[in-house]
């Protein structure tokens, strides 16, 4: 028997993430991913944008090379999908296609707030032993962790009522932005990965529902990372990302390690940053600086704080979490856990939001008595 997933929502999903998505993204959202199907070839984000034909019969012939399936199986799924006008709606870019407004402080405030905080509360002390041991095993901190499914689905609370193969059949193959085709692009191989993983008896591609961008489970994997860096925590024989908190946060923190976690390191350093802090922004999403640089520009080490394995290398770089509507603008000093952060979902907003919730989660576990580690 297949066992389907009952996929979560999130807030927003992207411009378009590929794991997860939430909010409006700073910049775009997709996401990286995965496969632990068997199938060997690119990882992350080359391998949702391999090449894979818009023509449907050339289609089925690639994927079937790609991942051993037979063209029967392939055909018999997609006979099913059906486009759906709903995800073309939500997915058709709003207005007059100018460039959105970024307010730092309205996007915090949807995820850094009461219910989060006291639902992430009860669903940490619900699953500390394994949001412990998901720590002890990949390094990544118990509470980014219950912050991403927080940020992600409230705790499995916003359940998604889109078929995902007909989510990534409309998207693959009916995009509604026809000038964007490295969005269609991916969405095909998102629905390669579905394919793959229905032939493997690890999704039911023709039951699971999930997002209005195919977004699975309370971590909201895309079928590529469900491939790549979902893990069976619960160590049944199946990976479930909807009814298994252990299989959910186990893939969480392994998808963080996988792209570029490092353990004991903050996620922002303790920095004070030179006025001319604006000056040293990139917008990249990889840490460019060392300290040794971001020193020799005027910044300094906050009294009283120590140093850390973010001093070594390139492994920083400064954010500006801006907030256009109010006029501000807020640098920090992210370290490459921050960068890691936004690989789930490709945003500054959405990492710092992460981060910010976690901090509150952890907060909390501490005055209620726990040892746990802050995330900065």
């Amino acid at each position: 028997m297949k066992r389907s997933f009952a996929l979560l929502v999130p807030v927003l999903l992207l411009s378009l993430s590929a794991c997860s998505s939430t909010g409006q993204s700073v910049q775009s959202s997709d996401r990286g991913s995965s496969t632990q199907s068997g199938t060997s070839g690119p990882t992350g984000w080359a391998a949702e944008n391999r090449s894979l034909s818009a023509n449907r019969n050339t289609f089925v012939a690639q994927v079937s090379e790609r991942h051993a399936i037979p063209r029967s199986h392939i055909e018999q799924l997609l006979a099913t999908a059906t486009v759906d006008d709903r995800v073309v709606r939500l997915m058709t870019p709003k207005g007059t296609g100018g460039r959105v407004t970024r307010a730092w402080l309205s996007y915090r405030s949807r995820f850094v707030e009461p219910i989060r905080l006291r639902k992430g509360t009860t669903f940490w002390d619900a699953n500390r032993q394994t949001l412990n041991r998901a720590e002890k095993t990949y390094g990544v901190p118990a509470a980014i962790i219950a912050a991403i499914i927080g940020v992600e689905t409230v705790y499995g609370e916003q359940t998604g009522s889109f078929r995902v193969l007909d989510t990534l059949y409309t998207l693959g193959f009916h995009h509604p932005e026809a000038n964007r085709p490295e969005k269609a692009q991916m969405f095909r191989n998102q629905l390669a990965a579905l394919l793959d993983l229905d032939y493997r008896d690890k999704v039911d591609a023709n039951a699971a529902t999930g997002s209005f961008a195919g977004a699975i489970g309370l971590p909201q994997f895309m079928p590529v990372s469900i491939e790549h860096y979902a893990v069976d925590g619960d160590n049944d024989g199946h990976i479930d990302l909807r009814y298994s908190a252990q299989d959910a946060i186990l893939s969480v923190a392994n998808y963080l390690a996988k792209h570029g976690w490092r353990a004991d390191a903050p996620v922002f350093a303790p920095v004070t940053l030179p006025a001319n802090a604006a000056s040293l922004v990139d917008g990249g999403l990889e840490p460019s600086m060392s300290w040794r640089q971001l020193q020799s520009h005027g910044a300094k080490l906050r009294a009283g704080a120590s140093g850390g394995n973010w001093q070594n290398g390139k492994e920083i770089g400064v954010i500006d979490l801006r907030d256009e509507v109010r006029g501000v603008h807020e640098y920090r000093t992210a370290t490459r856990n921050f960068f890691a952060i936004t690989k789930y979902n490709r945003s500054y907003f959405y990492a710092a939001s992460v981060a910010e919730l976690a901090h509150g989660l952890a907060q909390r576990q501490r005055a209620n008595g726990h040892q746990v580690t802050m995330p900065y």
